[in-house]
């Protein structure tokens, strides 16, 4: 399963550079820039049964003490892994870090691959079995990942393509235009199982140049913005994530398009992008990109409006890179 760390942190530069390349390495972070966001956070995952790997907790914060901080969490969430995070390692006696119950501790300035470095130490001393039982019937639903697919020079694309589209699992195969050639969404019982599907049956096909593995999820947003978008006829917690509206090639044309968002910002985003005109459905990703956006219009320069006015323009979109899609069958 994907692992998920919480970062705590005032200073906006580092939670951003480092949550970016966590997310670069697979990881789904959750930056917080006080204590008391990092606690409501805490108890919103808690109620959605969501389980945290490793919090990351700087030791100098504006608002709780972080060693206090440290504390209130290990009370309320025993089996939660701290990483603590200080610029003055050497006025920290070890005394002073078994009261804080430390897992780790790493020192101002470092990279996200130190950062990957501990957390992996940590989590291979942590027990192998989960804090809690598993809710069978969260379990039971269906998983969906996007696999971005670039193909290699000099093959028989429509060969490839159609080995792809007719494969069990897949719901979606796109070609698209740009460094991207094929957007394919993919279904199962599980992320193991959709695991299963890239490794044993994409990513062993010929022509395969690179193919990115990129997990469907709902990101955790208090109730009153879910209640938000409810009450626009849109569900949360649909089992196939953003599959609710079904495409017409025959009146429209589509575009996939990739959002790179400030995590911060994502709670305000995502509901907005959510209900914009013109966007039939917006998935959260862990990666380089954090969003993935279905637009679509009459035409192609519709669409490119569309992501102009009322997208590009939004507090806290990094980066847009659209992705047309191609009927392929009609060419």
């Amino acid at each position: 399963m994907q692992k998920r760390i919480m970062l705590i942190d005032d200073e906006s530069s580092l939670r951003r550079s480092l949550s970016l390349g966590l997310n670069q390495l697979g990881f789904d972070v959750e930056p917080c820039d006080c204590g008391f966001t990092a606690l409501n956070k805490l108890e919103l995952y808690k109620k959605n049964h969501v389980l945290l790997d490793t919090i990351l907790v700087d030791i100098d914060l504006p608002d709780i003490d972080g060693r206090k901080l440290g504390k209130i969490i290990k009370a309320k969430y025993p089996n939660t892994k701290m990483l603590y995070i200080t610029g003055y390692a050497d006025k920290l006696d070890v005394a002073e870090l078994d009261e804080l119950q430390a897992d780790g501790l790493i020192e101002k300035p470092f990279t996200a691959d130190d950062i990957l470095e501990e957390v992996n130490k940590i989590l291979a001393k942590a027990p192998k079995t989960p804090a809690h039982k598993v809710d069978e019937k969260k379990e039971a639903k269906t998983v969906a990942t996007y696999v971005l697919i670039k193909v290699k020079d000099n093959i028989d694309f429509f060969k490839l393509y159609k080995e792809l589209y007719f494969m069990d699992g897949v719901l979606y195969c796109d070609s698209t235009k740009g460094d991207i050639d094929i957007f394919l969404l993919i279904q199962a019982d599980s992320l193991e199982g959709c695991k299963e599907i890239f490794e044993k049956k994409i990513q062993t096909l010929e022509g395969i140049k690179e193919a990115d593995f990129l997990p469907v999820s709902v990101p955790m947003l208090n109730d009153n913005i879910k209640e938000i978008i409810n009450a626009a006829g849109i569900s949360m917690f649909d089992d196939m994530p953003g599959m609710s509206k079904e495409r017409d090639s025959k009146k429209s044309v589509y575009s996939y398009v990739l959002l790179s968002v400030d995590r911060e910002k994502l709670e305000q985003l995502y509901p907005i992008l959510r209900l914009t005109e013109n966007v039939l459905y917006c998935d959260y990703i862990t990666g380089q990109y954090n969003l993935v956006l279905m637009v679509y219009g009459t035409q192609f320069s519709e669409i490119d409006k569309v992501i102009e006015n009322k997208i590009i323009s939004l507090d806290g979109v990094l980066k847009v890179k659209e992705y047309p899609i191609i009927n392929i069958f009609e060419m």
